[in-house]
Parts: C-alpha cells; sequence; structure tokens
C-alpha cells in the first residue's frame, strides 16, 4: 500500500487496471482504484462538486451491480459520473447538489468486499444505465482525470506586460537646463525656493529618464 499520488490522506490499496479480484480470484479488470482512510469508518469526501445521481444499495440490471454495496454517484459539471462504492452509509440524497470536500458518506464493507475500503469509478457518461458498458472503455483512470480537471479549472494568471516609458527630453537637453537649478538652488535665500529649485531639476531628470537625486 502506498498514499494515493492525488490525494496522501488516502492510501492506495488497488490502482487502475488489470488485477487478480479480490473476491473472485481471477484476473480482471479493475474499473478504478481503491482507497482507505482511518478509521475504517471514517467520513468521504466529493472529489469534486456536482449533483447526486444515486445514493443507496448497488441494484443488479441498472448498471450499479450489487457488489458495490452502498454507492454514492455524483455528475461533474463535464458529465462525467463518479463512484463511491462499498459505503458503510450514504451522507447526501439524489439530486443534491454537493461541493468538492463535502461528506457524502461513510467508508465501509458493503457488497462484495473483503474489507474497509472505498471503491472509487469515473465514468464518461450518467446514462444510460448510470453510464455502464461491458468494458473498461467506459471508464477513466481516476488519479489522471483529477489531476486535469483541476489544472483545467485553474486560471492561468498572467503577468502584466510593464510598459516601457520612453522619456519625454533628451538628457543633454536637460543637462543643459539642471545647472542654472542648481545654481539657484545654492543663491536661494529661504528654504521654500531651494526645494522648487531642487523639485524642477528632478523633475527635469525624470522627463529624460535620468534618476532623482
Amino acid at each position: 500500500m502506498s498514499n494515493w499520488g492525488y490525494d496522501p490522506s488516502y492510501r492506495l490499496t488497488s490502482p487502475f487496471g488489470m488485477r487478480m479480484h479480490p473476491v473472485l480470484h481471477v484476473n480482471k479488470f479493475h474499473r478504478g482504484v481503491d482507497l482507505v482512510v482511518t478509521p475504517g469508518n471514517g467520513p468521504l469526501h466529493a472529489f469534486v462538486a456536482g449533483t447526486v445521481m444515486y445514493a443507496k444499495q448497488g441494484v443488479p440490471g441498472i448498471g450499479i451491480p450489487a457488489e458495490m454495496g452502498i454507492v454514492v454517484a455524483i455528475k461533474d459539471d463535464k458529465g462525467f459520473l463518479h463512484f463511491y462504492a462499498h459505503l458503510s452509509a450514504a451522507a447526501v440524497k439524489v439530486g443534491q447538489k454537493v461541493a468538492c470536500g463535502q461528506v457524502i458518506g461513510y467508508q465501509g464493507t458493503t457488497g462484495a468486499s473483503t474489507g474497509n475500503h472505498l471503491h472509487y469509478e469515473i465514468r464518461k457518461k450518467a446514462s444510460p444505465s448510470f453510464g455502464w458498458t461491458s468494458t473498461e472503455a467506459g471508464v477513466v483512470e481516476p488519479t489522471k482525470y483529477l489531476q486535469e480537471y483541476y489544472k483545467a479549472a485553474a486560471p492561468v494568471v498572467v503577468p502584466p506586460v510593464k510598459e516601457e516609458v520612453k522619456p519625454k527630453m533628451k538628457a543633454e537637453d536637460a543637462n543643459k537646463i539642471i545647472p542654472f537649478l542648481s545654481a539657484a538652488h545654492a543663491l536661494a535665500q529661504d528654504k521654500a525656493s531651494r526645494d522648487e529649485a531642487h523639485r524642477l531639476a528632478n523633475v527635469l531628470r525624470e522627463a529624460s529618464g535620468q534618476p532623482k537625486q
């Protein structure tokens, strides 16, 4: 077991893909990932926001087999259906809008399960039959999907382009005038006159692209 790459608070116990089925003991494609949180009946949170499409024990013939136990299925804004299976209890109802991070149920071992865990599966569509397909063509790898989902949702911040301020006059022209202001500063009899001469010299420096003094 290892920490799940998307959310390290979960331990990944069985990845997406071919595996030896823990109950049937045959090679079978695992359509999702198996995750574990502590404690065994701990709360489970929605990985994406969406609308609850299903929230009870799986039923044969509808695309959610009884082997999945108590299931919460949430459709996201892209139309993909997120399954949280083997729950001990659901904490949401059909039609309810849920936010990312909201508690949607509690970890359990209902259905065909060998111990408390979460089976998390993402189907490409929500209907018919809750997106069920006879092959793995109807599901996506959950970890990659979540990473791409939030990468696409993140706003792209473009740094502002700093405009180059062009000098309003040539430095050589400004430097012809500044000495006269410096002389006026030296000859001024009061502070106000000296400050004004200094201010005007800096105005010329700034206008010609030179640093203030």
